[in-house]
């Protein structure tokens, strides 16, 4: 075996003798090709190993963040090698945690057993269950696991019934909902945004699927094609559904009778979904799951191209601890979250905006509340939320028997914390306060009531302030008998210590009687002592350490082997006793998920409390008016994200639409004068409005909106093979089928990534389908001044420019919005802001010197022509005046062509005199 550099202590080495390396690469090459979407990893006993091309490459840089750790697998005849990366366990659980939650890949894992490499266990992105111990093991849980199944039926003409059912493992919830789509699948992919999936199952990639695989593609989905079933049988899902669903009290155990079921296609997708996440035979999920109805219209439409243009999240594998994560995103600027379930609530909210005008109110009452109180607000964010941990994984537990006695312990804290956080709203004195919060809060707290009392009579609470998790000895005889021993032999220890104090002639408070793992108890002393301890030959060091020196003596070790002994017989006698507490536990885990929820409700309107507090200027409150009140007015509105930025000094500019009188802002100006950051300031508002946020201004009224569309930014999507026009053309498309007179679009630099006229052209069709068909508030910036026209035949177009001033020696961004049209370009000026070499700066001004003089000339000529022409013209009607008999229809024909090329030629007199005549 050869490597290809030198192995670091952090890289473990692969053993193998010849005829396992032979043996190895013999299997490997059975295995034969995988989809790239795949990486497999191999459990080598003492290392983990991945091989191949892609994969080694793939891992090496997320574990050594360098592929010089690739090595070859190298057999004594050097006919057949295979490259491999070697790793630990901890950097196995590095690379699995990184490859499902962030890249969204599939992981499989090979054993050996017998001789033989078996498939021991698999995971994908949207499938955690086989990983969860490595990925949520101490660790907070801040992004969902959310897995979406399809069906398709196709109807008549272009139009598509899709049926989706979702799968919210950590909530333990269906959904399912149907609708009719058109052949672009507009409503899916609201459905993608709106659920944010990490896979999709589909019945096949293939006919009339390929589109929605494409869209899912597009939308970073994971695609699976699970195995298809001789017989697919709704009683399988009957069957299924009653033992995983939670009926409530007095209601029939059986899913025959729900509406929801109803939608066929749904059906079907959720019969699948639970097929391939095995989740029946989890006993974890037995009647815990909510099975509901997914409403599309209590939520703002969103699609793809707007989350990305608003910057709604952050980028994968960003965390909230990251400097850089504040400022990234909306999520970022409102996530001021304490626990994990807030950050995980979140995150849903921002892709869930809603059209619900009293949730909207409630969340503004209580977040205006939050900040008049604001020794309140400091004390949810600083103390009491911070202390609360993530009940739902502890419920998670408690469901699969996997919970200990120190979980329970951490969820009777929160039982005990809740009651002050209760207070605290109390004293609010706030109707909205009351109702949505304390009101659900009392409930859930009555409902634990009973787990409270079964820990305080079970749980040992001193034992728990030595740092030990046990059952009370008085709970079972056995147990106080041990407990009694163990108490006899603990004070014999100490009196041993007090002893050895004397010996060694030591202030009592140097001398500490601890208790380590593998060590057992032994005394401590700091290392200063260390002279006086060597002298006295009845005590032996065990171990030197930083903290001290760790000694001890026979009677000592005697007593604490006895203690040791008697301790493990102990947890032996608890640990009956303790599955039975966890069986009762169980019974509470629905009022848990609950409290659950509600905390981390609280947590996000903390958080929305902080986040407008905490802006460099505070945000205010938005007034919101109901879905077609035709009104929108930002006053002093900034983007919150660049904001927070440092020596980022905000201009602030402002915007009113009102209907009938002003739908469309057509908005022209230099190359980074803030016409993108102008018009994404707007929609940034708006959305954070309809989760419940204030918004970044100095006075907000909006109408509430059905939808926010965008189309910012021009890129290649290389990996999907669409092209910047194919991609902004997709991208409008969607615009324009989905957009109605409630909503907001922002369009940025349409038509580019094609000729300049067919660009033009296609952006003056779209901005006036907006304004003359659609009517809805639209924001369109552009290059193209010829669209400005516009306002001269639309009345509720306006135009308005991003001010700037230049001069021959300085140009400068102002960055306002002023009104009219910038009528100059500036994209020479602002290559020289870009440090462009000045010899290249010149010849681009000589160059554009040369088209301006050259269309000029033609344009000149043009004019000569058309005055030839009107000359004639006016020598014809002067003809045709002194002439009685002329017929009246070739006089209408002279004066119409006459008026004709006077429109042509370029004169503003002329122009004027026309427009005068017309009106």
């Amino acid at each position: 075996m050869e490597g290809k550099s030198i192995v670091s202590r952090q890289e473990p080495v692969l053993h193998l003798d010849t005829n396992a390396r032979r043996n190895f690469i013999k299997f490997h090459n059975k295995l034969g090709e995988k989809p790239n979407s795949t990486v497999r990893f191999f459990d080598q006993t003492d290392c983990y190993t991945v091989h191949g091309n892609g994969d080694c490459e793939q891992v090496a840089k997320i574990v050594y963040k360098s592929t010089a750790y690739v090595h070859l697998l190298l057999p004594d005849d050097k006919k057949e090698t295979l490259q491999y990366v070697a790793m630990s366990k901890s950097n196995f659980d590095l690379a699995v945690r990184e490859l499902l939650l962030v890249r969204n890949l599939r992981v499989e894992v090979y054993v050996k057993r017998s001789f033989d490499w078996h498939l021991e266990y698999s995971g994908s992105p949207g499938n955690l269950l086989q990983f969860e111990d490595i990925l949520f093991s101490n660790k907070e849980v801040l992004v969902g696991n959310s897995i979406i199944a399809l069906q398709l039926k196709v109807e008549a003409g272009t139009k598509r019934r899709v049926g989706v059912a979702a799968v919210e493992q950590n909530d333990c919830t269906f959904q399912l909902l149907e609708f009719v789509d058109d052949d672009f699948f507009t409503e899916l992919e609201a459905t993608v945004v709106l659920l944010g999936p990490k896979e999709c199952l589909l019945p096949s990639a293939e006919g009339e699927y390929a589109a929605v695989k494409a869209l899912l593609e597009r939308n970073g989905v994971m695609i699976t094609v699970p195995k298809k079933e001789s017989v697919a049988n709704r009683n399988d899902l009957l069957q299924d559904l009653n033992r995983l669903l939670r009926f409530a009290k007095g209601q029939q155990e059986d899913a025959n009778g729900l509406k929801e079921l109803q939608l066929q296609l749904a059906s079907e997708a959720l019969r699948v979904a639970i097929k391939y996440l095995d989740l029946v035979n989890d006993a974890g999920n037995l009647g815990h799951y909510e099975l509901k109805q997914l409403d599309l219209k209590r939520f703002v439409h969103l699609d793809a191209a707007a989350v990305a243009a608003l910057n709604i999240m952050p980028k994968p594998g960003t965390h909230p601890s990251m400097p850089s994560y504040r400022w990234q995103s909306i999520l970022g600027v409102l996530d001021h979250c304490r626990t994990p379930q807030g950050h995980r609530l979140m995150a849903q909210w921002v892709k869930q905006p809603l059209r619900s005008c009293e949730i909207l109110n409630d969340r503004h009452n209580i977040v205006q509340c939050l900040l008049e109180s604001p020794h309140t607000l400091d004390m949810l964010s600083l103390d009491y939320l911070k202390r609360i941990p993530d009940i739902l994984m502890l419920t998670k537990k408690l469901m699969r028997r996997k919970a200990t006695l120190q979980d329970l312990f951490r969820i009777y804290q929160v039982i005990l914390r809740t009651p002050k956080i209760l207070q605290l709203l109390i004293e609010l004195d706030n109707s909205t306060v009351q109702s949505v919060l304390c009101a659900p809060f009392k409930s859930f707290l009555e409902d634990l009531t009973g787990l409270k009392q079964m820990v305080e009579q079970v749980v040992d609470f001193e034992a728990i302030e030595k740092g030990e998790y046990l059952v009370k000895g008085s709970f079972d005889s056995r147990l106080m008998e041990l407990q009694q021993t163990m108490a006899e032999l603990y004070k014999k220890m100490e009196r041993l210590q007090s002893k050895c104090n004397e010996e060694l002639e030591l202030d009592g408070k140097l001398l500490k009687l601890e208790n380590v793992a593998k060590l057992g108890y032994h005394f401590r002393i700091t290392l200063k002592d260390d002279s006086v301890l060597r002298k006295n030959k009845n005590y032996r060091i065990v171990d030197v350490i930083k903290g001290g020196v760790r000694f001890t003596s026979d009677k000592l070790e005697g007593y604490a082997d006895e203690f040791a002994s008697c301790r493990t017989r102990y947890e032996e006698q608890q640990q009956s006793i303790v599955e039975e507490i966890i069986q009762v536990a169980v019974g509470y885990a629905a009022p848990l998920t609950s409290l659950n929820n509600e905390l981390a409700q609280l947590d996000c309107l903390v958080s929305f409390a902080n986040a407008a507090r905490s802006a460099p200027t505070p945000y205010v409150r938005p007034k919101m008016l109901p879905e077609g009140a035709g009104q929108l007015q930002l006053d002093d509105v900034r983007h919150p994200c660049l904001e927070l930025q440092e020596h980022v000094s905000f201009i602030a500019n402002s915007v009113e639409f009102k209907k009938d009188k002003c739908n469309m802002f057509i908005i022209t100006g230099p190359n980074m004068g803030g016409k993108s950051t102008y018009i994404r300031s707007v929609g940034t508002a708006v959305l954070m409005a309809h989760v419940g946020a204030f918004v970044p201004c100095s006075l907000a009224t909006i109408s509430m909106v059905d939808s926010i569309l965008g189309r910012v930014g021009a890129s290649d999507n290389i990996i999907k093979g669409l092209s910047t026009f194919m991609v902004e053309m997709i991208e409008t498309s969607g615009i324009i089928r989905t957009a109605t007179d409630k909503s907001l679009v922002i369009i940025d630099e349409l038509g580019r990534g094609t000729s300049t006229y067919e660009g033009c052209g296609i952006a003056w069709s779209i901005a006036e389908h907006l304004a003359k068909q659609t009517k809805c508030f639209t924001l369109f910036a552009t290059h193209f001044h010829e669209i400005t026209k516009l306002a001269e035949t639309l009345s509720t177009v306006k135009n308005c420019h991003m001010a700037a001033v230049a001069d021959a020696d300085n140009f400068t961004l102002l960055y306002q919005v002023r009104p009219g049209v910038m009528e100059k370009s500036f994209g020479i000026q602002v290559a020289r802001l870009a440090n462009f070499p000045e010899h290249v700066v010149q010849n681009a001004q000589e160059v554009y010197n040369e088209f301006e003089d050259e269309h000029a000339d033609k344009q000149n000529q043009t004019d000569k022509d058309l005055l030839d022409k009107i000359q004639v013209a006016i020598e014809q009607l002067s003809t045709a005046g002194n002439n009685t008999e002329i017929n009246v229809e070739d006089l209408t024909t002279l004066v119409a062509q006459f008026a004709k090329d006077i429109k042509q030629l370029d004169s503003d007199y002329f122009k004027s005199v026309l427009s005068t005549t017309e009106a």
